[in-house]
């Protein structure tokens, strides 16, 4: 088959038709938008999986027509990029997972252990913590309150010998207000 008609053949896969449809049918449009996702994925497949076929055969051709020397240095150029992008991946990877650590654990025994661990269950442990322990924070208090103090009792609800034993209060409460 030519590249021409591969890539003939994969536009018209991607070629996706919308149809209009009443507003109230909007039920029955996700297994629709579902099932063209899904073909979506496929075709994505396909086209990546003719690339690399296509850069087989040109790898073939090369290597054909004793160019070996061209080939040899485009796969090394690859290599370097490769090596210098997996280099740096790894640095943010361990980055990560010692701030992670440092974060989790409480001592050198719990670092150590946790060490161990990948970069994506570090971050579940993290976000598990993180739920499972209760704000400390405390709340805002309400604007002109001093401090967490409770409400003042109402005096008019206090019986006769609360309310003669704390007047004093009453009345100071009343004046700051």
């Amino acid at each position: 088959m030519s590249e021409e008609q591969v890539q003939d053949t994969v536009q018209e896969n991607l070629d996706i038709k919308v149809e209009n449809k009443p507003e109230n049918a909007d039920s029955g449009l996700l297994p629709e938008v579902m099932a063209k996702k899904a073909t979506i994925k496929e075709q994505a497949a396909e086209i990546a999986e003719l690339k690399a076929e296509k850069e087989t055969r040109r790898q073939k051709k090369l290597s054909d027509d004793g160019k070996k020397d061209e080939l040899i240095a485009e796969l090394n150029s690859k290599v370097d990029n490769l090596t210098g992008e997996n280099t740096r991946l790894s640095k943010y990877e361990d980055d990560e997972k010692t701030n992670l650590i440092a974060s989790i654990a409480s001592d050198e025994a719990e670092a150590e252990t946790l060490s161990s661990e990948s970069l994506s269950t570090l971050r579940l442990l993290k976000s598990k913590i993180a739920s499972a322990t209760p704000e400390t924070t405390p709340s805002p208090t309400a604007r002109g309150s001093v401090g967490n103090q409770p409400p003042p009792e109402d005096w008019t609800k206090m019986d006769e010998r609360t309310r003669r034993r704390d007047w004093g209060n009453i009345i100071k409460n009343y004046k700051k207000n």
